[in-house]
């Protein structure tokens, strides 16, 4: 296969398009398993007391809860444009470090 040329005259391998749409997609992964767990924090604080448990804001866990699966889609609407641009690979790469953000705060935020 042979460079596809951008706009501004550089070019872009076939593989740096194929590692960002494989990231991309995969976000959707990533997310789903996040929305998953958030489930799973707030069940297992069905048995606690005020006392024995903390966990966020009802605002804090919708914000927890919902923003995994808008950031999975804006990466992988945002790689129809990125993708075979040469630094399209910032995007994806951009949305692993929301969802792994996101991940870190549902992990200490809940305290069972």
């Amino acid at each position: 296969m042979s460079a596809a040329k951008s706009e501004n005259g550089t070019r872009t391998r076939p593989a740096s398009a194929v590692l960002n749409w494989a990231l991309a997609l995969a976000t959707i992964l990533g997310a789903v398993a996040l929305v998953v767990l958030a489930y799973g924090k707030v069940m297992a604080t069905a048995a606690c007391t005020a006392d024995t448990c903390e966990v966020p804001s009802e605002g804090v866990f919708t914000v927890l809860l919902y923003s995994p699966p808008v950031v999975a889609a804006v990466a992988v609407l945002l790689s129809f444009v990125t993708a075979r641009r040469p630094r399209g690979i910032l995007v994806p790469i951009a949305a692993w470090v929301l969802l792994a953000v996101d991940l870190v705060v549902l992990t200490l935020t809940f305290r069972t």
